[in-house]
């Protein structure tokens, strides 16, 4: 994925949370613009991350270790766990968060899973790259 197909796919993530930003649904709390950033974050992260896998994969360079995939193993499932809580935030829905609990169970288990074909396919370079970054 180049950066403008990458822009591209955020672009609809721009759209939304400025259309999220002036709705005019109650006041501005400071948990609602908490909420807001946490949004804009976890996406734009997430894209990055995206398009920083997406590179490495085309050229079939092997394990992606660079950007950050060099701090966290597996940022694509973190960027959008912190979307979800802002968007928890943003709605002030605190019944969401044991929804939340459970929804965070979901990319912890597809990462071991993913992380057991990495240790697999790419033995003691994934054990030594596991070692030095987090999630």
């Amino acid at each position: 994925m180049s950066w403008s197909a990458g822009l591209m796919t955020a672009l609809p993530i721009v759209i939304v949370a400025a259309w999220m930003a002036t709705r005019g649904e109650g006041p501005w709390t400071s948990t609602r613009v908490l909420g807001l950033l946490l949004i804009l974050l976890g996406l734009a992260f997430l894209t990055l991350a995206r398009i920083q896998l997406e590179k490495r994969s085309s050229r079939r360079e092997g394990l992606v270790t660079g950007g950050l995939y060099s701090r966290v193993r597996h940022p694509i499932y973190l960027f959008s766990f912190v979307a979800f809580v802002g968007l928890l935030l943003y709605l002030d829905k605190p019944l969401g968060l044991p929804f939340l609990l459970l929804l965070g169970l979901f990319p912890v288990y597809l990462a071991r899973r993913e992380e057991q074909d990495l240790e697999t396919l790419y033995g003691d370079l994934y054990r030594r790259y596991k070692r030095r970054t987090w999630f």
